[in-house]
């Protein structure tokens, strides 16, 4: 049985009643209900969405979701507005026609594989890579290069599928999937240590990859269970295990493969991260080398807020 989207609230006063329509809103253990007066109870569609009482609804959830969370770079205004964009986002997703939804989604996947590959330098176009995981039409491109873009098939069903903790053995899985014929041994940590020439950066030894990528993890959830602001903590994460830099080839494209996951996991839309804002990606991941976080993080948020800057036009849309 579908279970209904509003209630109705009767307040009588004076000998006469006045009714409103009320969506109760939940956040964690916080409960709040925003009202819409109105005149005819009897005409009322309890089922129905009602896009001006679910934008008051959205506008009560940012501000419950926003001052639930502590932040250590991002100002209230700005976390307000990603939760803000978060929730609309959510909204959008379970009330618009199943066929907008899929297309919305297919052309979102697309757009994501070619650029978290192209960020790493493959050459297929954005139509390339749409018809050859569409229909299988391969391009004149190097094998390795279409190998990239077909092994994201199974790695997206995988995360898709999966709902757990991230672990190293989830890490380790998806490398296995992403690198899948491209490397003689996907799914193995390095065992030499590697550098980036012309700088000073080094990663972690051979021998530590393992348990400083126990410690990571175990200090983001210990974070997110601290109500530290889990979009901070997410791209904290995904800078320090590109710094780690586990494994020989492929950090890139598991690294944002796992940043992805966890910001599904905390309820935010995906991150679309490519051709065209490769450099302004890597310039955020050389603030977090150079120590400097806020920065990191505030042009991390640029990046994702600017991506979704249109999400409320197409949620109203929907009315």
């Amino acid at each position: 049985m579908t279970e209904n989207k509003y209630r109705l609230e009767k307040i009588e006063k004076n000998g006469s009643a006045r009714y409103n329509l009320i969506k109760d809103v939940r956040f964690k253990d916080k409960n709040a209900k925003v009202r819409k007066p109105i005149f005819n109870p009897k005409n009322v569609d309890f089922f129905a969405f009602d896009p001006e009482l679910e934008k008051k609804a959205i506008f009560k959830k940012a501000g419950l979701s926003s001052d639930y969370y502590t932040s250590d770079y991002l100002e209230k205004s700005d976390i307000f507005s990603l939760e803000e964009k978060k929730w609309i986002a959510n909204e959008f997703f379970k009330s618009a026609p199943t066929d907008d939804i899929k297309q919305f989604e297919k052309r979102f996947e697309t757009g994501y594989i070619h650029g978290t590959t192209a960020i790493e330098g493959n050459t297929l176009s954005f139509s390339e890579v749409s018809d050859l995981l569409e229909y299988g039409i391969s391009p004149k491109k190097e094998l390795r290069e279409i190998n990239e873009v077909q092994n994201y098939t199974k790695t997206r069903q995988f995360t898709n599928n999966s709902n757990g903790k991230v672990t190293v053995h989830f890490i380790k899985k998806i490398h296995s999937l992403v690198m899948d014929n491209i490397l003689e041994t996907p799914g193995r940590f390095r065992n030499t240590n590697v550098g980036i020439v012309g700088c000073d950066l080094q990663h972690t030894p051979p021998e530590l990859v393992e348990d400083e990528l126990n410690e990571l993890i175990q200090n983001y959830y210990e974070n997110i269970q601290s109500k530290k602001y889990p979009f901070e903590q997410i791209m904290l994460f995904h800078h320090q295990f590109e710094t780690i830099h586990p494994f020989s080839d492929g950090n890139g494209r598991v690294g944002r493969e796992i940043m992805n996951y966890m910001l599904r996991k905390e309820k935010y839309p995906q991150f679309l991260l490519g051709e065209k804002t490769r450099e302004k990606y890597l310039s955020a991941l050389h603030f977090g080398d150079e120590n400097q976080n806020r920065q990191m993080i505030q042009t991390f948020y640029q990046m994702y807020h600017n991506q979704w800057k249109n999400i409320e036009s197409d949620f109203d849309r929907l009315r």
